[in-house]
Order: structure tokens, then C-alpha cells, then sequence
């Protein structure tokens, strides 16, 4: 390690410790922003203690890496447990703990850990040989991996149920736009795992294929996985049957099984991988959604059966031991009544109805003054008495619980009772009469038949509506129904996932060409290796992306626009309706009462004011008690009043946190001056949003996803028509040959079918000239056979016929020499004999190669064979060197081939030793990127530049004997075998020959 990648990751650490400490002083401070900071300094100092380890792991140990790197990883673990945010919304809501001391941002820190961890484990694995295993130990391998992967998506499946059902964040799927941040962070982490557990699925399963096991293998360890797993689906809380979870496994272990085996990524199998994400995502937050619908509909059911309101009763307890103005209120009329609860106590003025009653209650009495009358055929009520207004009757004031959810902005202030807790339809009944209700049950859902018998529940569920049906003997019974919204929340929920994935996807790609975040796993593996087809792909793709997000946003704008638009008129009308009722009165309703009675006739809260900006009267007299809202007009309303000459004035404000829209409007006296303001509170703008364009943005955006879908695969159809001809010419071309190419076909007269027509053009063209070139290589070839074979054997012939002119000179001359000439001239005929049949033998071979007989051999022993072949009858002036591995490395060829090759060389090389040098030969075998190479080294007078490249030409040799033709062989046969025959040398030190043959497995 230098000092300045010790520097590097020196300063890398240091960052980290001071995001840490940032975020710890963040936390208490309640800091968001320095939060942030801390956060990315902690990623920054994250990397740099990655490189550290991964130094540490190569000079060392990988278990010393691995540790180094783990600790921050604990650290920060530690830290976030120990958090506690207050202050901001959303942080405060991430620390929020649930299930076990889980909380939101646990799960988003161990999320991007889970995905440094992946990074720093592909960059320090050192894949160990498994030549040397047995297909046994290599199945159990490939079952461990399968397995693995098997737990990874078992324990996502199991966070998303923890999440859904423990973490109380509202998970509404028929609107994806109605969920909040926190929501959307949820969701996102588990993107961001399922995305991660497909990269780590890519690398194991690659490790698998490396094995080159055969598919009955890989299916046994994916059974065998599968085996184990299915204790595991039975064990743990998933809600799913055994053979469900055991179909999901084994569907996602056969796809990544093929598409490996495959090896053809593509933006087609990427948006595959994406969907099949989405949609096991989007499953299993639907059906744990169902689940915990099913748990809020039974608790509601619950308690509508069981009425007790303990808030009622402690204020109604309060009222009688305290309250010494309403007594007086007993001769008034209900409504007075109620208008003086909404001020003084309004829990009890905006959930419960009241009723003067002079007939004495019947039911428990909870505290002297108070009862509690139920159950009965008018649900459950509460009674307060008897009251006496001074010369009058004695009266009992009943307490009926609101159903109805509260129709002001201010009103939404006040907690809700128990009955309006729920947002579900309901009726409760008691022995068979209705007592409560609110909106609407379908009639195929309530009619007679599924009311439990005893205690209990018993439940309708369809894919648009959900019926529960509970009851308590002798008393209430109550039907609780919810919309599902049928099948359009799980499509808005897979639209949702599969967007946030093709982000994710899109941003590790760009992210991939500069930093390599996942070296074993890389982008091409999903996308496939650059061409021309996925770059027309993946720009129609990104077209078709940008354009639906341009569509998308600029419609967004336009319906919210129209929204805001249509609830400023919708607030003007009701304005215009309120002032036209008022202008029929006398004079402007200046008391509280009336104010009221305008507030529920038109269903909205109102305030008026004076002249001066004092409060007169309001429907909403509770929120002027407090410190919520100051009873007096505020300034920018009057203010805005006065420049537009006292018309209506529409202003955004905001009371405990909720924003709004209030219309100010003037009542003018007789003079047609302002006599008194009203202000009137419309919808909170968000909640309009969420009423009039929220629906119709989930929708769009579930079709612009679909659309997005539809527009990848016409994208991959369209790139596929263009490039399928280009590709086949690619094919032909990779695969031409001299003769006996095929012309393509193309049914279009486009460009492409002028390309296809060019191309068999020339093929034509080439096979006319190919024949034309067989003739003259032929030609050329007998040519050049026949001046070589005669140049070879012209050189016998020569003292051949001298021999024999010599020997008919001396018969003619000295008969008796001349038979004892005979013998030695007939030595000579028959050397020169051998040597025109040596001649022969060695075209022969060269022209025709005995068949090849290929088998698996132990390298190490044909080797041995060779050096023993040379050393046993080994001369004086060589020494043979022998250099074999430990283990034996193999190789698929002919024997008989590969020890004719070996011996060419080694002959070669003694008589590449000059004359005077003591011999040295080298034979060396080792394995070198799969492959098992034979090394034949001399220490001869190596090869001119000049021959380098005719060495293994026929007919060329630097030798004085020999007919060149030996390397030539040696090559051919290297070559059938799938190998590769090249050299090194070096003038006046030597030559080494390399015999590289591709690696065997050994056979069982």
C-alpha cells in the first residue's frame, strides 16, 4: 500500500467519523439539514474505508478486509437505534420505532448497506479453482447458493409484512399519489433490496454456471434448495401457503436459471426482470394490505359492537361536577344547547347530537348525573340529569353519537369519536332494527345469510368490496364494508414499483460507466453488450420515457390549474349563495346562533366580523378560546379587502398546521357601505387536490406506465425488425467462406432490402470469383507440387544416374572392376532409394492427416512419456529438463497426435543447438486463464526476424535437411484439437515453443 492510497483512505475514514459525529450533534439539535450533510459525509467516508479494507484484505487476510470494513457498518447500526429526531415531520417519523425497535430509517441505512456490502464483497472475492471438485461437491455447491438466495427472498417478503402490518404507515394502493413521504421511503427500500437481491442473484448464479454442471444438476440443487425451504415458508408468519411460497421460489430460481444459461441480456430481459420485481413487490404489499385491512375493519367492528366513548364520558363528568351554565340551558332549544357545548367542550358539540327528553332514562349510571343507555334499538346514548330551569318541568339531556364525518375545516380539528374513527361504511343493529349507520353497504353484501352465530365475525370479500358481518349475543350487531377499489390498486402499485425500479436501474447504469460499483454483476448483464439493436432499443425506450414524463407533467399542470380554478368558483358560488340567503333576512345575522344555523345549512364554517376586523359570532366558536386563531379580522385580509374596494377576496391561510382557502366577503348596511366581513374557510388545498386530481393522476399514471410498457416492447420488436437482416448479414459474414453462401431474403423494398439485395450481389459475385480462384489456386498449387517434387527428387536421380553412367563405363572398360563395383553401387541405388521413399511419405502426411482419435489425457503422463523417450537414449552434448505441476491438468485430444508433436519439437530444438554449446532443453507444463499450456524451451540460436513469420508454412526450413513440412503438421494438429501453436525467441539465446490446449474436467 503507498502513502497516498494510505492517505486516501485515511481521509476517507476521517469523513466518515465526522459524518457520524455531525449526525449525532444534527439529532440533537434538531437539524435536518446538518442531518443531511452528516448523512453524505458518511457515505463519502463509507467508500473510502471500502478501498482501506479491500487494501488491508489483499496485503493480509479477506477476513481482515472484511472485518475492517463490517465495523463502521455495526457502528452505524448502533448510532441509528439509539436516534431520536424531533423537530421535522419526516425525520421524526423515520426514527419513529415499530416491530421490535425497528424503525424507517434502520431499514433505508441497512438497505444502502446491504448494497455497499454487495460492492465491497464482488470487488474482494477470489472465485477459488473448482476444477479439481466432484460433481457432488459442486452441486451441493450450487444448492447452497439457491438456498441462499431462497432466504434473501424469503426475509424481503417478511420485511414487506412487518412494514404493512407493524409499522402503522398508511399504505392506501388505490391512489398511489394520497401516500405520504414516509410511505414512499417504505417502498423504496424495499425497491432498493429486491433490486440488490436480483444482483446478487446474477453473481451467484453465474458462480453456479461456472461450474459447468449439467441441467440435471442445477435442477437437483434447485429442488434441494426448495426442499429446505418449504419449513421455512410453513414456520414463518407470511400469511401464504407452503405450495404458494414453494411455486414463487421455484419460479424466480428456474427464470434465473435460464437467464444465465442464456447470456442474453437485453432491454427485453431487463424490463422482464423489473416487471417480475414489481410484481412480487406490488403482490405482497396487496396482500398484506388485505390483511391489515381485514385486522382494522374486525377492531372498528369491535368497537362499534362494544360502544364506550371514555373521552364523552370524562368531559360529560367534568360538565356535571363544573358546569353550572348549562342547567340553564334546559328550557333553550337543542341547537343552543350544542352551539354552548362547541365552545365550551366541543369533543362533545361536534361528535354528539342532542335531545331534550322529559322522560327519565333507563341504563347504568356511570356517575351520579350520567348515564349510559345501551344497548337499544337507537344505538348508544348518554344522558345528563335531571336538570330544572327555574319554573319548569325537570328535562334529561341525551347525548347521541355523530356518525357523519365533520363537513368544516375547523371542525376537522376536533378529534372524532369512536363511530367516525373508521373510514368504513357501516350499520349497526340491535335485534334487528337499525341504530347506526353511515354510507352505503351494497345489498349484495348486507342481505340475510352472514351474520355469525354467537360472538365472532364472518367476512364477503370480493376484488371491488369488503363486507365484515359481526356480532355479540343479546346485543349489537354491525356491518362493516370498505371499496377495495377492485383491481386497479394493484396496478397502480405495480405501476408505482416499476417506475422506481427503471429509475434505480437507469441511475446505477449511468452511475456503472464511471464508477465500477459492481464489477461481477455489470450493466451488460441486464442490457446485454453495446450493438446497434439495444441502442435503437434503449433511445426509443428513453424517448418513449422523456415523453410520457413531459405528457405526464404538463397534464398534471394543466388538470391542477383546472382544479384550483374549479374550487375558487365552487367557493365563490357558495359565497354568492351564503350572501343572497343573508340578503333575504332583515339584518345580517349577528348572533352565534344564527351563524350556526347558516354554517349547517350550507355546510361550511363561517366567521363574522365587524367593521373594525372584531369577531362577532362564529360557527367555530371553540378555535377563539385558545391560541389557535386570534378573534380578531387578520391584517393582509383586511388589507386586500380595502385594494379591491371590498369585493370577495379569495386568500390562502393556515390554522394549527392546516393550510386552507378562506373567501373574505363585505355585508354592506343601507348606505351600501361595509358593514360587517365573512369569512368563510373552504377546503384545505391539499385535500382539494387529493379530491379532484389526485384520482386522475394515479390513472394517467397507470397508463403512462402500461403505455411505457407497451411502447419498450414495440421498441424491442421494431429495433429487432431492422437490426434481425443487418444481424444476419453480420452472422453470414462471421461465418463467409469461399463458396456454398446462401442469399438472404427480405420482403420490403426499403433501405434494408436494397442492403440484402447489395449483399446477395456480392455473394454472387464472389462465388463466380472464388471458382475462377479455385481454378488458378489449383492450378497453381500442382504447379507448385510438381516443381517441388521435382526439385526433391531431381536430387537422387543425379548420383543415381552417375552411379550407373560410371558403372556401364567400367563394364565396357574393365569388366572385372566393374563386378566388383557392383556392390557398392547398388548401396547407392538404395540409399538414394529410401530417400525418394522418405520424400513420398512426407507429402503423403502432409497432404492427409491420419483421423484424430480424441480422448481425455492426463497431460502430465504423455509428457513424462516424452521426456522418458529422449532421456533414455539421450546424448552427451543435451541435457533434457523436466518441470511438471503438482496437479494433473488434462486436455481433449489425440494422443498419438499430441507425443508426434512434442517429439517434432524437442527434435526441433536439438538441432536448433549450434555446434559447440552444451544443449539445454526445457519441458515445462502449467495452467494459464483456463487453459493448460506445454512450454518446449532451447537454448539454440533462436529464429531470424526475417523467417518469424514462414515458420509454420510448408515447404519452409533453415535446416540442410528436411522437407519444411513438420511445423506445419504440428500446427494443423494443435489447431484441430482447439488449441493454439506459438513461439518466443530470442537471436543467440533460444527459442520456446507453447503448445496451449483448452482445460478437461476429469470424468466420473
Amino acid at each position: 500500500m503507498n502513502r497516498g492510497q494510505l492517505t486516501q483512505s485515511a481521509a476517507g475514514a476521517g469523513l466518515f467519523l465526522t459524518g457520524a459525529g455531525v449526525q449525532w450533534w444534527a439529532v440533537g439539535s434538531s437539524s435536518a439539514l446538518a442531518f443531511g450533510v452528516g448523512f453524505l459525509l458518511v457515505a463519502v467516508g463509507l467508500a473510502g474505508i471500502g478501498r482501506l479494507a479491500l487494501q488491508l484484505g489483499r496485503k493480509y487476510q479477506p477476513p481482515a478486509g472484511w472485518a475492517f470494513f463490517l465495523l463502521p457498518v455495526l457502528l452505524l447500526n448502533a448510532l441509528y437505534s439509539q436516534f431520536s429526531f424531533t423537530g421535522n415531520f419526516y425525520l421524526e417519523g423515520l426514527f419513529q420505532p415499530w416491530g421490535r425497535g425497528s424503525t424507517l430509517a434502520l431499514l433505508l441505512l441497512n438497505g444502502l448497506l446491504a448494497a455497499a456490502l454487495l460492492s465491497f464483497a464482488q470487488h474482494s472475492f477470489q472465485r477459488p479453482a473448482f476444477q479439481r471438485w466432484s460433481i457432488s461437491g459442486k452441486t451441493a455447491l450450487a444448492f447452497l447458493s439457491n438456498f441462499f438466495l431462497s432466504l434473501c427472498l424469503l426475509a424481503i417478503i417478511l420485511l414487506i409484512r412487518n412494514l404493512v402490518l407493524d409499522s402503522g404507515l398508511p399504505f392506501d394502493f388505490r391512489n398511489i399519489f394520497n401516500l405520504g413521504p414516509l410511505s414512499f421511503t417504505a417502498m423504496a427500500c424495499i425497491v432498493l433490496l429486491l433490486f440488490g437481491l436480483l444482483l446478487l442473484s446474477l453473481w451467484l448464479g453465474r458462480g453456479v454456471m461456472q461450474l459447468r454442471l449439467g441441467r440435471r444438476q442445477r435442477l437437483l440443487a434447485i429442488g434441494g434448495s426448495l426442499l429446505f425451504s418449504m419449513p421455512l415458508v410453513a414456520v414463518l408468519p407470511l400469511g401464504v401457503s407452503v405450495l404458494t411460497g414453494a411455486l414463487i421460489l421455484l419460479l424466480y430460481l428456474l427464470l434465473l436459471d435460464l437467464f444465465i444459461e442464456l447470456d442474453a441480456g437485453s432491454p427485453a430481459w431487463l424490463i422482464a426482470w423489473l416487471g417480475l420485481l414489481a410484481a412480487l413487490g406490488a403482490g405482497f404489499f396487496f396482500k398484506y394490505q388485505l390483511d391489515r385491512g381485514a385486522q382494522e375493519r374486525l377492531a372498528f367492528a369491535q368497537s362499534l359492537v362494544s360502544p364506550r366513548d371514555s373521552r364523552a364520558e370524562e368531559q360529560l363528568a367534568e360538565l356535571i361536577r363544573t358546569d353550572t351554565l348549562l342547567p340553564g340551558l334546559s328550557g333553550e332549544t337543542a341547537e343552543k344547547a350544542e352551539l354552548y357545548l362547541l365552545e365550551a367542550y366541543p369533543y362533545l358539540g361536534n361528535n354528539y347530537l342532542l335531545q331534550w327528553d322529559s322522560a327519565a332514562p333507563v341504563g347504568r349510571q356511570l356517575v351520579p348525573g350520567l348515564y349510559r343507555l345501551a344497548p337499544n334499538a337507537s344505538y348508544h346514548w348518554y344522558a345528563l340529569g335531571p336538570l330544572q330551569p327555574s319554573g319548569k318541568a325537570l328535562r334529561w339531556l341525551l347525548f347521541r353519537p355523530a356518525t357523519r364525518p365533520a363537513e368544516g375545516i375547523y371542525q376537522e380539528l376536533i378529534p372524532a369519536n369512536p363511530a367516525r374513527q373508521g373510514a368504513f361504511d357501516f350499520i349497526v343493529t340491535f335485534e334487528g332494527r337499525p341504530a347506526a349507520r353511515y354510507g352505503t353497504i351494497p345489498e349484495d353484501k348486507a342481505g340475510p345469510g352472514p351474520w355469525p352465530e354467537g360472538e365472532g365475525g364472518r367476512e364477503r370479500v370480493d376484488s371491488r368490496y369488503a363486507a365484515l358481518f359481526y356480532g355479540v349475543p343479546g346485543g349489537y350487531q354491525a356491518a362493516v364494508g370498505e371499496a377495495l377499489g377492485g383491481y386497479l390498486k394493484p396496478l397502480s402499485l405495480f405501476s408505482c414499483l416499476f417506475a422506481m425500479a427503471l429509475l434505480l436501474a437507469l441511475l446505477l447504469f449511468s452511475s456503472s460507466r464511471r464508477l465500477e460499483l459492481f464489477p461481477a454483476t455489470p450493466s451488460r448483464l441486464l442490457i446485454g453488450e453495446p450493438s446497434l439493436r439495444h441502442r435503437i432499443q434503449l433511445s426509443v425506450i428513453g424517448l418513449s420515457l422523456a415523453a410520457f414524463a413531459f405528457i405526464g407533467m404538463a397534464t398534471i399542470a394543466y388538470f391542477r390549474q383546472t382544479a384550483i380554478q374549479h374550487q375558487q368558483e365552487r367557493l365563490i358560488e357558495t359565497v354568492n349563495v351564503l350572501v343572497r340567503s343573508i340578503s333575504l333576512a332583515e339584518a345580517p345575522p349577528a348572533d352565534a346562533l344564527s351563524i350556526s344555523r347558516l354554517s349547517r345549512t350550507h355546510k361550511v364554517d363561517i366567521n363574522l366580523y365587524s367593521r373594525e376586523g372584531y369577531l362577532l359570532a362564529s360557527s367555530a366558536p371553540f378555535l377563539f378560546r385558545g391560541d389557535e386563531k386570534e378573534p380578531q379580522l387578520a391584517a393582509p385580509a383586511l388589507r386586500a379587502l380595502e385594494e379591491k374596494e371590498f369585493r370577495p377576496v379569495v386568500l390562502d391561510e393556515e390554522v394549527d398546521g392546516r393550510a386552507y382557502k378562506a373567501a373574505y366577503v363585505t355585508l354592506p348596511d343601507q348606505a351600501g357601505g361595509p358593514a360587517c366581513f365573512l369569512q368563510i374557510p373552504y377546503t384545505a388545498s391539499d385535500q382539494a387536490m387529493q379530491e379532484s386530481v389526485v384520482e386522475f393522476m394515479g390513472a394517467l399514471f397507470n397508463v403512462y406506465v402500461f403505455l411505457l410498457l407497451m411502447g419498450g416492447a414495440l421498441a424491442i420488436a421494431v429495433a429487432n425488425s431492422i437490426t434481425r437482416p443487418l444481424a444476419a448479414i453480420g452472422d453470414k459474414l462471421r461465418s463467409f467462406s469461399l463458396g456454398n453462401n446462401e442469399p438472404l431474403e427480405w420482403g420490403s423494398p426499403d433501405e434494408i432490402g436494397d442492403l440484402v439485395e447489395a449483399y446477395n450481389q456480392m455473394i454472387a459475385k464472389l462465388e463466380e470469383s472464388t471458382e475462377k480462384l479455385r481454378q488458378s489456386e489449383r492450378e497453381g498449387a500442382w504447379r507448385e507440387m510438381a516443381k517441388q517434387v521435382a526439385h526433391e527428387i531431381k536430387n537422387p536421380l543425379t548420383p543415381m544416374k552417375l552411379s550407373i553412367q560410371y558403372l556401364q563405363y567400367a563394364q565396357r572398360s574393365d569388366p572385372e572392376r566393374a563386378a566388383a563395383m557392383i556392390e557398392r553401387v547398388s548401396q547407392t541405388m538404395i540409399e538414394q532409394i529410401d530417400g525418394l521413399t522418405h520424400i513420398a511419405t512426407e507429402f503423403s502426411n502432409f497432404a492427409k492427416m491420419p483421423r484424430a482419435e480424441n480422448e481425455t489425457l492426463a497431460l502430465n503422463e504423455v509428457l513424462a512419456s516424452v521426456y522418458n523417450l529422449f532421456t533414455e537414449h539421450q546424448e552427451p552434448a543435451e541435457d533434457i529438463e523436466l518441470a511438471l505441476p503438482e496437479e494433473t491438468l488434462r486436455a481433449f485430444t489425440d494422443k498419438k497426435q499430441l507425443v508426434r508433436v512434442l517429439t517434432n519439437l524437442v527434435k526441433n530444438a536439438q538441432q536448433a543447438i549450434p555446434e559447440g554449446r552444451k544443449g539445454r532443453i526445457a519441458l515445462q507444463l502449467f495452467r494459464q486463464e483456463g487453459c493448460s499450456v506445454i512450454k518446449v524451451s532451447d537454448n539454440g540460436a533462436g529464429i531470424p526476424e526475417e523467417a518469424r513469420a514462414k515458420v509454420f508454412q510448408p515447404n519452409f526450413t533453415t535446416k540442410s535437411s528436411g522437407m519444411g513440412l513438420g511445423l506445419a503438421m504440428c500446427k494443423g494438429i494443435v489447431e484441430a484439437a482447439g488449441g493454439r501453436l506459438y513461439f518466443e525467441t530470442q537471436p543467440g539465446v533460444g527459442t520456446d515453443f507453447f503448445v496451449e490446449l483448452p482445460e478437461a474436467e476429469e470424468t466420473e
